[in-house]
Formats: C-alpha cells, structure tokens, sequence
C-alpha cells in the first residue's frame, strides 16, 4: 500500500459500549483443585443484544483481590486466564470488565526508534470526517514536548507523559471531509514517543482515529509545515502498545487505560466496576512431596526486586498468570514456592547482586536495597510459615554482589555478611531456611570482574563461600573455582572443583557477546534451548545444578540498551528472547507487543527435565521443535523444521501439516517442509515421534500432573504464512 492511501483513511467504527449493557459469563474447566493447582478460565463478555464485545479488559478477583492476568477479550468476546489457588478453601472469583476505548488501541510512535539521546520528529494524519458530528476532543501524551495543529491551525502544546493533555472543543475546526492533525515532538534524553487519540461522538457512534504505522513522519521539518505533502513522508515506527509501554505506570487519565494499581494481584475490588456473578471453586489440601535429598542440589535463581524503587514491569515481556505482583505479595510467594515444591527444587537463590554497587560500606545502600531486603525477608518468613503446615520446603542460598558494575569493597561484603548472620542466621524463626553446604549456609557472591582475587580475603566465619561470574565459555572464570550466573553457549560450562564436577546452570535462552540481538544468542526455540543445555547436567552430573531462571521479567526499554548505539540488551528483550520459567499468559501482550507467552510449558518442561537427571524417567522421550518458533512469520515457499529430543530414540518421525500428514522422516532433527500450496494465514505443523512414549504431557494450560501411563511423544507449533 502506498504512502498517499495510508495518509488518508475513515474513522474506524469502534463504538464503546455503555456499563450497563455488559454482560459477563464464566466458566471454568475444574470445580474442585488440589492446592497450588490451577483452573483454566474462561470469560464470554456479550451486550444486551448477545453481541459478542471484542477488546473489553478484563480484571478476575479472587475473593475480592486481583488474582490472575489481566486480559482483553477476542472477537467471540471470550478471554481465558489460567488461575493458580496457592490457599485451601473457597476461591470466589469474580471478572470486573472495563469497557474499550479505542484509545486503548493507541501506539506509542516516532520517526525512528529512539536510539539517541536527543531527538525531534514531524508527525501528519489526514482522516476523514463525516457530516454530523457533536464532540470532538484530541488526547495527547509525549515524552517529552510537542506542538499540536489542527487543519494548519495551533490548538497549544501537550507536555509529559504523567498526565494526558486534552484539547477539547474543537469540533468548530473540523470540516466533513479531510482532515489533518500535524505534531512537532521533541525529546531531551532517553526514550522518545508519542501517543495520540482523537474522539468524535456522532448521533450513533464513537469514532477513533489512533495514532499507529500509518502515520506519516519525518526527522527534520518538512516543506510547508504543518501542512505538509500527504504521502512524502515514512511510516511511522512503532515503540510500543499504549497499555503495555514503558510509560503506562506512569500516565494518567488516559480513555480506557486503567490505574496501574488496578493490573496488580491483591488490589482489593472497586465497587463501580461491572462483575459477573461469582464462581466458586473449591481448593481443597494435599500432601505435598518430599523434596529429594540425594547427591544432586537443584537451585533456582529468583527476584525480590520488584518493588516500588526497583523494577515494576516496566519492560515486562510478559504477564505471569497470577498478574503482575510486588515482591511483598505473600500468596505470590507461597504460590511460587508450591511450585518450587513441586519441581523437587533444594534452594532459592535471591538475587542481591547489584544492591550495593559503587558503595565503600554496607550501611551506605539505599533505599532500593533496603525494598529487596524486606522482599527476602516475607520470603523467609512465608518459608517459615509453610513449613509450620508440615512442608518439607527449600532452603535459601543468597546472592549479594561484589562487582558486576561498578565494584564495591570486600569491606562492604564483608559487613553485609555479618548483617546477614546478625539478622538472618541468629534468628530462631529462620532456623533450618539455609542450605547447609560443607558445614555451613552457603552464599554465592556474583563477581563478573574477579575483584575478588585481588581485595583483601573474605570473612567465611559463619559461610561456605562461592564466587559467581558470567559467561565462563568466554571468561573462563570457572577455571578459579567461579560459578555460572549464564552461559553464552548451547554448552554451559561445568565448574570443577578438587577435581569432581561443583555446578552447572541451565537455562531456556541466553544471550552471550552483545546482548539478545546477536546471532549468538539462542532464544527459547520451543524449548529446544532448554533440552540442550540440559543436556551437559546430564552428561556431568556435577553437584549443583542452576536453574536460571525463575521471574526475570525485566529489561532495557527501546534504545537504552548498552554500548556506544545503546542495542545491547540484556536480562530479557522479548518472549522469545528472555529466559524465565515462571508461568505467564499465553494472550496478555508485553512491552514490545508480544501477544501472549509461553503459559505452563516451562515449568512442566523443568518437571521433566529434573525427573530426567533424578533417575525417574529412563522410558520418557522428550521432543520439542526449534524452528519455526511459535507465531513465526512465514514467507518462503518451505519452513525449516528443526527439533531436538532427550530420550530413547525415535525409530522415526511422521510430519503433520494442519494435522494431515505429509511426510515421514527416518533419521536426523530436520526437514525442509513445502506451505507453496498453502493459503496465508495460520497453520500447524507437528511432529510425532514414532517407537517411544512419555508420561509428560508438557501442557501450556496447566501444571502437568505425571500420566502413570505411556503416550505418545509429539510437539505441535503453529505459524503464519503471509505471501509476497
């Protein structure tokens, strides 16, 4: 489509419905759970008619607070959550629905992405008009100053992103027919972008025209500005979505967006929203497993920092199922160490190591520090309460930070080290919490630039101490004994120590040299990732095995990633391009618009894969499809079809295309499959391993509860082809 078409389209038609003719209807796939389990949700939110309503948001309470993702409905007006119960008794849940604005569909846009840390851009919108309109107003939102004209006429300046500036009462500018908004934006420093909506109400409608790719824009003032040539300018970029960009905390008064407070598990319910009737479920105790005690330690690596003054899903790729929480959210902890439970997991590593960065003494730290502190402490004392029910629950192993960053002193470590003893270890209500490691708690002190090697010596009175790095397949720190924070390669590096195997960490992605966006890194890959890094734990069965990691969900915002073109991500990029097991969404978008992620998959992927290095599943087959990756756009006239596999192996595999089988292939982990014939749109293709079988159903929707019985081992992927 040309520049010119995409300078001049109608007002979409999208009418927001009033509050008193919504109409929400659940169901849900279980009325009885066992604790720690989960339901799959489904919502089917109609008008008064029975018309279906697409794109309504919708929040689920559970006993009056927000538990569960939040969502906006499809074109069936149906939404599906997949709520966790980490407490017995009567689960009341309830879905408050916010009607759509067409504000909401807003992007965030600029003329290039916001690599620089100064800017301007020239944006241009001709729309059309009907004849008879009653209202009109224009909301503006910009990091961080633009100038807003309406038909070659200035209607003022819109400012910040704290607060929506509104021009109202412009309908006397507009004419039927074309029309034009032209806005010169500036940005001082960090991320630039723009939003804008404008609203017209006619006798029978609302009308949105949105600010998206089809906005015209330039980086240096056009001829004739502010009426510039309809189609000489580019497509505008994309940042983000309105209610997943990194500005969404911050905005206020936005149409349709709703307080970032309202997103957040345990926010008691609003009496003003619209409900439907309640559904109760019923959670009911069960004996909780043993957690294993043989040679191998399993530990994970967890965050405490999402705190008001540290990360709070500004960046977040994805939403967990319980919806975005505060690291104080004791049901979010005791779910999440149910699962740990689950799992066979020994320890629980949070993660400390940037904490104290550039400070000579650890009472310098900041307030940040303190918020993590106080996360760790719920978590010990959550920990402590479990076990009171009878838990056999993980151990503790924390990671403060020497250097990774600005460095701080051995003085500094050695003082945090006796506050930890002081505090922690000397209190009677943590006794039994800390991993027992050679004689005593063990803590792991993250340090990238071995300044340990040369400070003065580190106080282990009361600790076994281990050093940790990153990224031992470039730095070889493993050679002086340091553990693996991650590794940049499909072989994770095994640390040795006194000549036996100490530890490896595993991961399901990882980035090396450069961040996500470099071919070195590995992306999730359906989980093929995961198997193959696994796969060095079993060949060296060391003592410790990392599992990196539990709840990342944080990352550098659009074009503030490091190095001199600041396109150096790191922590997490994408869904693809991150490395968390905790179970999120699989519809809820993320910060750079990823519709959904990966629900259970990981999780139950890790149950096996643990099983698999503790003996318990030599018959088990594991199969998972590296390319194409989920959702992957198609192009070529064939796909690659990659996969792995852990496992007795297959005697051969049967290809299916849209669940007719098109091939049979008898050896090796690809194929060149022909879509020439295929219509654009979504297809599937799944692969079936022939002459094995698994008790592992690694379902997205639901913790995997371990078949007695042998099935078939099969991976399925859908893509979408679209043709040139």
């Amino acid at each position: 489509m040309s520049a010119a078409v995409l300078g001049m389209i109608t007002l979409c038609n999208l009418c927001a419905t009033g509050m008193e003719d919504i109409r929400i209807e659940l169901s849900c796939n279980h009325q009885k759970v066992p604790m720690g389990h989960s339901v799959v949700l489904t919502a089917t939110v109609s008008d008064g008619t029975g018309k279906p309503l697409e794109n309504c948001l919708l929040l689920p309470y559970v006993n009056e607070r927000r538990w569960g993702s939040h969502e906006r409905t499809d074109a069936q007006g149906k939404a599906t959550f997949l709520i966790p119960f980490p407490t017995i008794g009567q689960a009341r849940i309830e879905v408050a629905a916010i009607p759509y604005e067409g504000a909401s569909s807003a992007k965030f846009i600029w003329a290039q992405k916001p690599v620089e840390t100064k800017s301007k851009a020239y944006f241009n919108r001709a729309f059309t008009v009907p004849a008879t309109i009653h209202e009109a107003s224009l909301y503006v939102v910009v990091d961080d100053i633009c100038t807003v004209f309406l038909n070659g006429k200035l209607l003022g300046t819109a400012q910040g992103w704290h607060k929506t500036s509104v021009f109202s009462n412009i309908k006397e500018l507009l004419t039927p027919g074309t029309n034009v908004i032209a806005l010169e934006a500036e940005n001082s420093e960090g991320p630039a972008g723009l939003m804008a909506a404008l609203r017209l109400q006619t006798d029978e409608k609302t009308l949105w025209e949105i600010s998206d790719e089809s906005w015209e824009t330039w980086a240096t003032k056009p001829d004739n500005w502010p009426n510039p040539s309809i189609g000489s300018g580019a497509a505008a970029q994309i940042i983000s979505n309105c209610d997943s960009s990194l500005w969404a905390p911050s905005m206020n008064d936005w149409p349709g967006l709703p307080k970032r407070e309202d997103l957040f598990a345990g926010t008691l319910k609003k009496n003003k929203s619209v409900l439907s009737k309640p559904l109760v479920v019923e959670v009911e105790n069960r004996e909780m497993p043993i957690l294993p005690h043989d040679e191998t330690l399993v530990g994970i690596q967890w965050e405490p920092w999402f705190t008001p003054k540290n990360a709070f899903w500004q960046t977040a790729h994805a939403v967990p199922i319980m919806g975005f929480y505060d690291s104080y959210n004791r049901d979010v902890l005791r779910q999440h160490i149910l699962w740990f439970i689950d799992l066979g997991i020994n320890f629980i590593m949070p993660d400390w190591s940037n904490h104290i960065w550039g400070k000579q003494h650890w009472n310098e730290r900041p307030r940040e520090t303190n918020e993590i502190i106080h996360a760790t402490t719920i978590l010990l004392e959550t920990l402590a309460q479990m076990r009171d029910e009878g838990m056999d629950v993980p151990k503790v192993v924390l990671m403060p930070g020497l250097s990774n960053g600005p460095a701080t002193t051995m003085t500094a470590i050695n003082e945090l080290l006796q506050w930890i003893d002081e505090n922690y270890l000397m209190n009677p209500r943590f006794d039994g919490l800390w991993l027992d490691y050679d004689g005593k708690p063990l803590i792991v002190i993250l340090d990238t630039a071995t300044v340990a090697q040369t400070e003065p010596p580190v106080n282990d009175a009361h600790f076994t101490v281990r050093w940790m790095s990153t990224q031992l397949q470039s730095t070889h720190h493993h050679e002086r004994g340091y553990w693996s924070w991650m590794d940049g390669s499909i072989r994770p590096v095994t640390t040795f120590r006194d000549g036996k195997p100490e530890v490896i960490t595993v991961t399901p992605a990882f980035f090396a040299e450069g961040g996500w966006l470099r071919p070195t890194a590995k992306g999730r890959r359906g989980g093929t990732t995961y198997i193959e890094t696994f796969k060095a734990a079993l060949e060296d069965r060391p003592r410790v095995v990392l599992l990196h990691q539990w709840n990342e969900f944080a990352g550098q915002a659009e074009g503030q990633g490091y190095g001199p073109n600041r396109d150096i991500y790191v922590d997490s990029y994408s869904v693809e391009l991150s490395d968390d097991l905790e179970p999120v969404s699989l519809t809820a978008p993320g910060y750079r618009g990823d519709k959904g992620g990966w629900g259970f998959y990981y999780l139950n992927l890790t149950h096996a894969l643990l099983d698999k290095l503790r003996g318990n599943a030599p018959e088990d087959t594991l199969l998972a499809i590296g390319s194409p990756v989920e959702k992957q756009i198609v192009t070529d006239r064939t796909v690659k079809l990659e996969w792995t596999l852990l496992g007795p192996k297959p005697t051969g595999y049967e290809i299916k295309l849209d669940s007719q089988t098109v091939a049979s292939v008898s050896e090796g982990y690809a194929y060149d499959l022909d879509v020439s014939k295929l219509s654009e749109g979504q297809h599937s293709v799944e692969i079936v391993a022939q002459g094995v079988s698994t008790r592992y159903a690694l379902s997205h929707v639901e913790m995997d509860v371990i078949s007695g019985k042998q099935q078939p081992v099969s991976a399925k992927v859908s893509f979408v082809l679209t043709k040139n």
